[in-house]
């Protein structure tokens, strides 16, 4: 995860800067959880991923996560995202 506290991978992080009032992420994730454990092509533990994959899938235009952020479909203004960026201008000067 990119705080190095939190578990997780990339999507958790991309997940948490999902704007919390986008009515399509509830929809998303119940796509996926309504495939059935025997029709997915995914393990368990990549649920997230695909939830993730499905919202971006949704958007007007469709894209990868880090053309998302550029897009403004994420929000950079979430704690997440203000942290990540903390840290990266420390690192980086």
């Amino acid at each position: 995860m990119p705080n190095n506290e939190k578990p997780g991978e990339l999507e958790t992080f991309v997940a948490s800067l999902i704007p919390h009032d986008d009515p399509v992420w509830p929809k998303s994730k119940e796509y996926i959880d309504r495939i059935p454990e025997s029709d997915r092509k995914f393990s368990q533990d990549k649920t997230l991923r695909a939830q993730v994959h499905a919202w971006l899938a949704a958007r007007e235009r469709p894209r990868m996560m880090g053309a998302a952020i550029g897009a403004g479909d994420l929000n950079t203004e979430a704690c997440d995202s203000i942290r990540l960026v903390d840290w990266l201008r420390r690192l980086f000067g």
